[in-house]
């Protein structure tokens, strides 16, 4: 087993479930890409590193994507080839370090601009990407942006609490919280209350409409760019239905953490294949020969 194997193996995150659907070259490939994303995140959020350490890390992860240092054997060494044989376009990797890089000294947004051009750097390059090393064609950028958001405004929602008191970092935009009255200490006492569901209720429509816009880009796919798309399709419908679990549970975000199980998951990675699915057109029922009367 490979390093990136591994590495994914041990995460067992709903990417990595929804990856059983590719075939094995494709499937290796999207392990070496997730570890890499993996590997990036943890750097920021693993305890035990100073700043300057976390820093360098990132920075020697800038220089093997963009072949500036020599790989060491193992993950870095997969990761260099995968970019290498794939032709992938570094910017987007890139843009994923300098997202991943930001939360070392986090700054809270001022705005929902601010918001989601972090939202574009750790989600939406990394759906970019996947979508490459999928197999998709670049008519699915539109489609990768826009889930992007959606699934990164779905994991901000359900960590507000985790993320307040495990890193001190608060990603909901300032703006939005004065305009809903929700204090920094309303989070970090975790002060469940009408003007705290508001708040959340306001951010989820956000995710609300990235959802539908991804949903309308993938539709508008050719067929073989959504089967390629299908693990893409599957999170889109897992993440969007631990959204539909938090606006049911009126944003319980304080009492418990909103996930699904691997029955729903496997139940919505049959859905996103179906969903590619081109049935021939049924006649209609005039057309039916068994109603045709003979002419006379």
């Amino acid at each position: 087993m490979s390093e990136a194997d591994t590495i994914t193996k041990n995460a067992k995150s709903n990417l990595a479930f929804t990856l059983l659907d590719l075939p094995p070259e494709k499937r290796m490939q999207m392990a070496q890409f997730y570890a890499f994303c993996r590997i990036v995140d943890d750097i920021v959020d693993e305890p035990g590193m100073s700043a300057e350490e976390r820093h360098c890390a990132l920075n020697r992860w800038a220089d093997i994507v963009t072949a500036q240092t020599e790989p060491q054997p193992g993950i870095e060494t997969e990761v260099a080839q995968l970019i290498a044989k794939l032709q992938l376009d570094p910017a987007p990797m890139l843009e994923l370090i300098d997202g991943c890089r930001s939360d070392i000294s986090p700054v809270q947004p001022e705005t929902r601009e601010g918001l989601l051009a972090y939202a574009y750097k750790v989600a939406s390059c990394v759906g970019i990407t996947s979508a490459k090393v999928m197999g998709a064609s670049d008519r699915a950028r539109q489609y990768a942006i826009a889930l992007g958001y959606a699934l990164q405004l779905v994991n901000i929602l359900r960590d507000v609490a985790d993320d307040c008191r495990k890193y001190g970092r608060f990603y909901l935009p300032k703006a939005d919280m004065e305009l809903f009255g929700v204090t920094h200490d309303d989070i970090r006492n975790q002060r469940y209350n009408y003007r705290v569901r508001q708040l959340l209720a306001y951010e989820a429509a956000l995710a609300e409409k990235f959802f539908g816009e991804a949903e309308e880009h993938y539709q508008k796919l050719p067929v073989e760019d959504r089967n390629a798309l299908i693990p893409a399709q599957a999170m889109s419908l897992i993440y969007h239905n631990i959204l539909n679990k938090m606006q049911d549970d009126e944003y319980r975000i304080f009492e418990r953490r909103y996930s699904v199980n691997n029955f729903r998951k496997l139940w919505f990675l049959l859905r996103a294949r179906l969903g590619t699915v081109e049935f021939p057109s049924i006649p209609a029922i005039s057309d039916w020969s068994f109603r045709k009367t003979k002419k006379q």
